[in-house]
């Protein structure tokens, strides 16, 4: 495969540019992470495109670049314009959301961040190709299947068959590791709102919840599966919500004062709360020790082993995941293994995404794993 620079004075960026303006003005945003820089890939044939790291964006030659002119046969059109608006999507939002507790720093996000990105593209694409001037085509066939058909239930499940386009608006404009609240929040206000009290704490701590449920491990590399799984992973996603719901529900009938105690998902906040904890628990036991200034602590026995408080291990230091990549590329999400966890804390970043603070808990949460993103590409 070659990788050839697009010259910014050839006829063939000046159309992109005009096509990618286009993509834009459909769904307007102040960030725009695309650099200008442009490259065709020759002779993969594979991946349709990618927006890299350093900002760049590769697009392949033969399924897209060629497709682009007024001759190309309709159904390669239409799926040479979708990948364009789908990487301009990618460009138009933010990644990471390290400091939102509800944010979700692991490869699940990757394949929701590529379904519904697709989702919404497909979606799209017949307003975006008639603005641009080539009128009516067929539809397209949606990239990643079995990520597409699984963030679609998804959003059927959270806001119904009617109100799924309106929700899937509202998850494409946050950052990608913070959508899965988004679809959480509105889960707690259609299917939880005669429970769960309209208090932060309370809002979040159900988000939390629920976020947890989505988030198996299905989810994990979804977007790169080779055969339609997606009607399976929706099923599993279905039943682990509806349980969540129920264990929500049945909490505030028992104890409606105070907000369910999930599990914190961003795991590197959940590792500064249960190091806070540790610290806590220490400082605690150092005033019992010193208080009364009589006390004579060379006559005091020596502490048992096993009341010793261990703290928690030094996790890696995050990455972070920067786009759409092709496959070998090194970008990826942040990885680390998270220790128990508490939904707590909200610095609000989200509005409807990201509202209050959760209650303290100490449920522990598995390892995240690292994910190397691929592109919108099919074989």
């Amino acid at each position: 495969m070659a990788l050839i620079r697009i010259d910014p004075s050839s006829e063939e960026y000046k159309r992109f540019v005009r096509l990618y303006e286009v993509a834009r003005s459909m769904r307007p945003s102040e960030l725009d992470r695309w650099n200008g820089e442009l490259y065709a890939t020759v002779g993969e044939g594979k991946n349709w495109g990618s927006l890299r790291r350093d900002g760049s964006l590769q697009l392949s030659q033969e399924l897209v670049f060629d497709h682009l002119g007024p001759d190309a046969e309709p159904q390669a059109q239409v799926q040479a314009l979708t990948t364009v608006l789908h990487e301009a999507n990618h460009a138009r939002v933010e990644i990471k959301a390290l400091e939102e507790p509800n944010a979700v720093l692991s490869s699940h996000s990757k394949a929701l961040d590529e379904g519904l990105t697709e989702w919404v593209s497909v979606a799209d694409v017949a307003e975006y190709a008639d603005r641009a001037g080539y009128g009516d085509l067929p539809d397209p066939k949606p990239a990643y299947p079995s990520a597409y058909g699984a963030t679609e239930a998804l959003l059927e499940y959270a806001a119904g068959p009617e109100g799924a386009s309106a929700l899937a608006d509202r998850a494409i404009d946050a950052p990608v590791t913070m959508r899965w609240d988004v679809i959480a929040d509105e889960i707690v206000r259609n299917k939880l709102s005669d429970v769960v009290p309209l208090g932060p704490q309370h809002q979040q701590a159900a988000r939390a919840e629920l976020i947890n449920a989505m988030t198996t491990d299905s989810w994990q590399g979804l977007d790169d599966s080779r055969i339609d799984i997606g009607g399976a992973v929706a099923a599993r996603t279905a039943r682990a919500l509806d349980q969540s719901t129920q264990h929500i529900r049945d909490h505030y009938a028992q104890d409606p004062g105070t907000p369910y105690p999930a599990a914190t998902p961003n795991f590197l906040i959940a590792r500064e709360q249960e190091a806070e904890a540790v610290r806590t628990l220490s400082d605690s036991q150092e005033r019992a020790a010193t208080q009364g200034s009589d006390l004579d602590l060379a006559g005091l026995p020596p502490p048992s082993a096993g009341s010793r408080v261990e703290g928690p291990p030094v996790g890696r230091a995050a990455g972070e995941y920067s786009g759409r990549a092709t496959a070998g590329d090194d970008s990826r999400f942040l990885s680390g293994s998270p220790p128990a966890a508490q939904a707590t804390r909200l610095k609000p970043e989200l509005g409807d995404g990201a509202r209050g603070a959760g209650a303290p808990a100490v449920v522990q949460r598995g390892a995240e794993r690292p994910v190397h993103p691929t592109d919108r590409g099919r074989g």
